[in-house]
């Protein structure tokens, strides 16, 4: 755990199996994706005990995001068996309780979702036998997953997924590219595209926005994450900020920013 903006190291968090995609709350809590103990675990801000473990039986966990206007947390799960899939999305109500699990007809694994401000949730993934990215929308009130038609064929291997306060927000697993995408009905469009300038892992994953900045897990090497950087948004470029991990921290993967509820 690092203070924001400062990048003071101020915790570290322990007993994870294998931590996956991370998101936060209005209220600053924060949800870890533990994707081998098929579990996703609450903490309140600054926190080192988790508050509330939620398992997701059945599927392993992927990523994560919360509904500022209802408090409904989504969990996006990659898959059901780690070579032949089908994953699932599931909803916790009131981020609470059992959650019920979601699919749409053209993905096999789910990645990341977001929710924006309106309460829709985006989710991305694959389709079986391929890695070209897949996105889909559930329109709030809904209970199916609608596909959306990319009108731009976007790189193999789909990031991480985050509304950005106008455009759905997606990144290339694997160029360390993020598009923004204007959706409109079931047909979206590129209309923005951020590089990140220093970045040479091509292993860009899951990703936070806060405000007019991104914070990225990155590496300077090919497939070696290792630091956490600050970029402006959308403008990309060059880094403003950067943090190495720890001495002995395994491979970086995702990232949110938590702020407190005054």
């Amino acid at each position: 755990m690092y203070s924001y903006p400062a990048a003071k190291l101020v915790g570290t968090l322990v007993g994870f199996k294998g931590p996956g995609g991370l998101c936060s709350d209005r209220a600053g809590n924060v949800y870890i994706v533990d994707t081998p103990a098929v579990a996703v675990l609450e903490y309140a801000h600054g926190g080192k005990k988790p508050i509330e473990v939620l398992h997701v039986y059945g599927y392993y966990p992927q990523g994560c995001s919360v509904d500022a206007t209802t408090g409904d947390l989504a969990v996006a799960n990659y898959a059901s068996n780690p070579q032949l899939g089908p994953g699932s999305v599931t909803i916790f109500r009131k981020g609470r309780g059992m959650g019920k699990s979601y699919q749409a007809s053209s993905f096999n694994e789910y990645f990341f979702c977001s929710f924006d401000a309106k309460g829709n949730l985006y989710v991305d993934g694959t389709n079986a036998g391929t890695t070209q990215t897949e996105l889909a929308e559930m329109p709030r009130g809904s209970t199916s997953l609608t596909d959306i038609t990319l009108k731009q064929n976007l790189g193999p291997f789909p990031g991480a997924v985050q509304w950005d306060g106008k455009y759905v927000a997606l990144t290339d697993g694997t160029t360390g590219e993020l598009y923004r995408i204007k959706v409109t009905g079931s047909t979206g469009t590129v209309v923005g595209t951020t590089r990140f300038k220093g970045d040479r892992s091509t292993l860009l994953a899951q990703f936070w926005i806060a405000g007019n900045t991104i914070v990225v897990p990155y590496g300077v090497a090919k497939r070696m994450v290792k630091k956490i950087g600050f970029w402006p948004y959308p403008a990309g470029g060059a880094a403003t900020k950067s943090i190495q991990a720890p001495a002995g921290a395994a491979e970086l993967f995702g990232a949110t920013v938590s702020v407190p509820k005054n």
